[in-house]
């Protein structure tokens, strides 16, 4: 009888070592399909008590692609994001201009197939393990602040370099704008009221909150926009770190909006009576939206500023992000002996006008 007892609690200790192992490693997978690359966005949680350290892993899918899949803790779990990456697509975001303004970054539409599906992916690991709403944009910031944190000057050889968030998931990391616009860009395609919050030396961002948070927040436009740190770990919302806890915020909203950028060269041809000048002017748009009804103005301006001896405008344009315009004014005239400047402006619905000036010359 003692050997079945015995017996008896020895199997029920092996069966409940098994359970046991089985239940700690047990994890619930939630996928989106992304575009027509048949590729796919997964989620997994793993509950677990014990500490998580943030970790990747990459695996070669077709030539000059791969997955990426980053693992990183967030309230006593372990959360795992998997996402497909292109070579190609990296190098073109990496010949584009930096010369725009940091919002500009966040609401690029060309990576909106991705951060959409990180959005939509993180939404629905939110749902699936239960959290409040209040823990979401926490979930959000954790996996950004998973990623490395890497100076512009070490990885670029800039002072300052701002990336894309396709560059910046790609690279892994980047510094504290890199993580700042990646982490608006996904609150704001989550449905979130968030904007950029630039310090001296510094940036984060700022979320709007229905009194869901404590600590410091900032006023914009009638609304309180919390304080988030993007770089380091286990930051609050609303908690600032002390090294820039005195320091001065400038609000910065993300949206779309066309943005242009000048250039030109001129030639001029000389006589005894006069200047004749062609202009060759490239426009391009740097923003995220269409210029629509954009036009191009020239004029060979006076030395007094308001007067002008020639000018020519082109005709309406619509120029998509990243376009660029090109346009040719010629027979431009001044009379010899004058002083003149080239003035080049374009302007548009919904446009700031833009403006550039040549140095002055004279007949």
């Amino acid at each position: 009888m003692k050997s079945l007892t015995a017996l008896f609690y020895f199997s029920f200790l092996l069966y409940l070592i098994g359970f046991l192992l089985t239940w700690s490693n047990s994890e619930t997978s939630i996928d989106s399909y992304i575009g027509d690359s048949g590729e796919s966005l997964i989620g997994a949680d793993t509950v677990n008590s014990e500490p998580y350290s943030a970790s990747i892993t990459e695996e070669s899918t077709t030539p000059g692609t791969f997955s990426r899949t980053y693992s990183w803790d967030y309230e006593g779990c372990n959360w795992q994001l998997t996402l497909p990456l292109d070579n190609e697509l990296y190098e073109k975001y990496n010949s584009r201009t930096r010369n725009r303004d940091y919002d500009l970054f966040a609401s690029d539409p060309y990576d909106d197939w991705l951060i959409k599906d990180i959005a939509e992916a993180l939404l629905s690991l939110s749902k699936a393990h239960g959290l409040e709403k209040s823990q979401i944009p926490g979930l959000c910031i954790s996996f950004v602040q998973s990623l490395n944190y890497t100076s512009d000057l070490e990885s670029s050889g800039y002072d300052q370099y701002p990336r894309f968030p396709y560059e910046t998931l790609y690279e892994n990391g980047g510094d504290c704008e890199d993580t700042s616009i990646l982490s608006v860009a996904i609150l704001q395609e989550m449905g979130y009221d968030a904007v950029l919050l630039e310090l001296p030396e510094h940036m984060a961002l700022g979320i709007k909150c229905n009194n869901e948070y404590r600590g410091r927040s900032f006023e914009y436009e009638g609304s309180d926009y919390y304080y988030l740190e993007t770089t380091g770990s286990d930051w609050q919302i609303g908690e600032v770190p002390e090294e820039y806890a005195d320091q001065p915020v400038h609000v910065v909203p993300v949206y779309r909006r066309p943005m242009i950028k000048l250039d030109f060269k001129a030639q001029c041809a000389y006589s005894k009576k006069e200047g004749v000048v062609d202009i060759n002017v490239t426009v391009r748009n740097v923003g995220s939206e269409r210029a629509e009804n954009a036009t191009v103005f020239v004029a060979l301006q006076a030395e007094d500023k308001l007067s002008l001896w020639d000018e020519i405008e082109s005709s309406s344009i619509t120029i998509e992000p990243e376009e660029v315009f090109n346009y040719t004014a010629k027979g431009l005239t001044v009379p010899a002996g004058n002083k003149f400047r080239v003035y080049v402006q374009a302007s548009g619905e919904d446009l700031v006008p833009e403006n550039i000036t040549s140095a002055w010359a004279m007949i």
